[in-house]
């Protein structure tokens, strides 16, 4: 599936055309979709593809785990799949938007409390929600292994206090530790896209004492206008005081002239369980998006 002349030849069949708005490139480097799926997941383990387009890593993962399900919004695309692996009896194909997926309902069953491993070439126009919405699932995912943008790759895997390093980054970070795999060319995509991209793999963390939800709500407010302070951004976005600032900055040990960009996972950690203790933070429902 990875091969330029089969590629053409399946869409000529299945009468598919690239669409740009499904942000839809092709992998067409086998090289890299093996690299994928050996990194991806470990032998005999369930896995679940997001956007498999023709299959180009789907082939290659269904030899490597024991149940794969995947998810595509094309529906050319998804007949296509249908017939090509009609002969996998461990592979369940969901024709449904990725984000408005229950994903904990479609897959449960399939699952039940046994590790699942992602891998997934992503749309760069929804990298971001796609991550957090597998970040913050309540299935027992264990590790994330993406091909995204370049820049987005860099910003997932950046330390506290670079210059890739934002709102992103922090909200990953308290979800997995992220480490990019490789760079992969704009070459090895058709059609060829206009940046190049790279392969990260995002281990999951066990979790600390702190709410997911005020946590990213904390980060997000922080982030907000970057040039400010942690101290700025605080009486900013949540109301505060000078003196409620200055006390929850010290509860929590960051310093009051301390940039968003300077603050790792552990201290937004703190400052998310002081603001939750002062009553700041509203526990709504509320979908919080990060870019």
């Amino acid at each position: 599936m990875t091969s330029p002349k089969v590629l053409k030849a399946l869409m000529s069949r299945y009468g598919i055309a690239p669409l740009k708005r499904f942000g839809q490139n092709f992998l067409i480097d086998g090289n890299i979709a093996d690299n994928i799926a050996n990194a991806a997941v470990p032998k005999d383990a369930c896995a679940l593809e997001i956007g498999p387009g023709f299959g180009a890593l789907t082939g290659r993962l269904l030899k490597r785990s024991s149940m794969l399900a995947a998810y595509e919004i094309d529906a050319g695309l998804a007949a296509a799949l249908r017939e090509i692996y009609a002969d996998a009896p461990f592979f369940y194909l969901f024709h449904k938007d990725f984000l408005k997926a229950e994903l904990e309902q479609d897959l449960k069953s399939l699952t039940g409390d046994r590790p699942l491993y992602i891998a997934a070439n992503l749309p760069y126009y929804i990298t971001s929600p796609c991550i957090l919405k597998l970040l913050t699932s309540k299935l027992n995912i264990k590790m994330l292994t993406v091909m995204v943008q370049l820049e987005v790759a860099e910003r997932l895997c950046a330390p506290a206090g670079s210059r890739q390093y934002g709102a992103l980054s922090a909200a990953a970070g308290f979800y997995a530790e992220s480490k990019m795999l490789m760079r992969v060319s704009a070459s090895c995509f058709y059609p060829r896209p206009d940046v190049a991209s790279a392969v990260v793999q995002m281990k999951k963390r066990e979790q600390t004492g702190a709410g997911a939800d005020a946590y990213l709500k904390t980060v997000k407010a922080l982030f907000a206008m970057r040039r400010k302070t942690v101290k700025s951004n605080l009486r900013q976005n949540f109301g505060l005081d000078m003196q409620t600032a200055q006390s929850v900055l010290e509860a929590a040990g960051v310093d009051e002239n301390s940039r968003a960009e300077m603050l790792g996972v552990a201290d937004f950690e703190h400052l998310s369980t002081v603001l939750e203790r002062h009553g700041v933070l509203k526990m709504d429902n509320e979908i919080i998006t990060i870019e």
